[in-house]
Formats: C-alpha cells, sequence, structure tokens
C-alpha cells in the first residue's frame, strides 16, 4: 500500500508538471515554466522517498528558484511584449527593399514599385538614382518615399 503512494506522488508531479507545460505552450508567459521547475523538483524529492511535506516544501523552493532564475527572461519578454507595434500603412514599407522604376533626380521626385504599388520616392541624400537601381525604404513624408541606394 506505502509502494502504491510512492507511486502516486510520483505520478502526480509528473502530471502536473505535463499540464503546466502545455499551459506555458499556450500562454508563452514563462511563468507557468517556473511552476514546472517546482514540480520537477517535488518529482525528484518524491523518487527519493521523502514525505507529502517535503514534497511540497520542494516545490515551492524550486518554483521561487525558478522565478528567480528567469526573472531576467520574463521581464525581458514583457517589455518586449508591451513595446510591440504592429505596422500598417506607411511605416510598414520602412527598411523594404524594391527597384526604382522611374529615375530620381536629385531634385525630382521618381518611382519604385512594392508590392504592385506603384510609389513616388526622392533620394535620401539628393543623389540622382538610375532606373533598375536596388533601393531601400528609409523613410516618408506624407506620401512620398524616401529610398537609399541598398548596399551591397
Amino acid at each position: 500500500m506505502e509502494e502504491f503512494t510512492f507511486l502516486s506522488n510520483w505520478l502526480l508531479w509528473l502530471i502536473a508538471a505535463a499540464i503546466l507545460v502545455i499551459v506555458e505552450l499556450i500562454t508563452n508567459t514563462f511563468a507557468a515554466f517556473c511552476l514546472v521547475g517546482g514540480c520537477a523538483l517535488a518529482l525528484a524529492t518524491s523518487l527519493i522517498g521523502f514525505g507529502i511535506e517535503a514534497q511540497l516544501t520542494a516545490a515551492a523552493i524550486g518554483s521561487v528558484l525558478s522565478f528567480i532564475a528567469f526573472k531576467p527572461l520574463i521581464k525581458r519578454q514583457a517589455e518586449a511584449r508591451r513595446h510591440r507595434d504592429c505596422l500598417s500603412n506607411m511605416d510598414a514599407l520602412i527598411g523594404r527593399t524594391t527597384t526604382v522604376t522611374e529615375a530620381i533626380g536629385s531634385n525630382t521626385p521618381g518611382r519604385v514599385r512594392i508590392d504592385g504599388d506603384n510609389w513616388q520616392a526622392v533620394s535620401a541624400d539628393a543623389s540622382p538614382i538610375n532606373v533598375g537601381t536596388k533601393v531601400r525604404v528609409s523613410g516618408y513624408d506624407s506620401i512620398i518615399l524616401t529610398v537609399e541606394r541598398e548596399e551591397e
């Protein structure tokens, strides 16, 4: 009967860890992953043969240590989520590479084509850019793109 209890505790910690891994895969917050660390330590404590009190203590200590160890990673991910912007419209064009379809003069705009759309474009350094030259969009003013020669 005592062996069944030992197996049950071991199995319960394993099931709890598996459920928390699934929760972590769904939420992607690292919080559940830190609790998995506690379950792993409790599982090891159970396998060694300690009682439920020691297992619960190990789970708490393992979870706290996991949170401390992963705190920089959790903080970095939270910052990235907070500042993640969904680029749309003109901002989505910045950084894109394209080809000049109509020559860009030093004082006159030319044209570039991005995703089938024909855009008016000017040179960032006011130098002329010939047709067929690879350029990268570096900014915009109203509906006129600012482009730079692409480094090869």
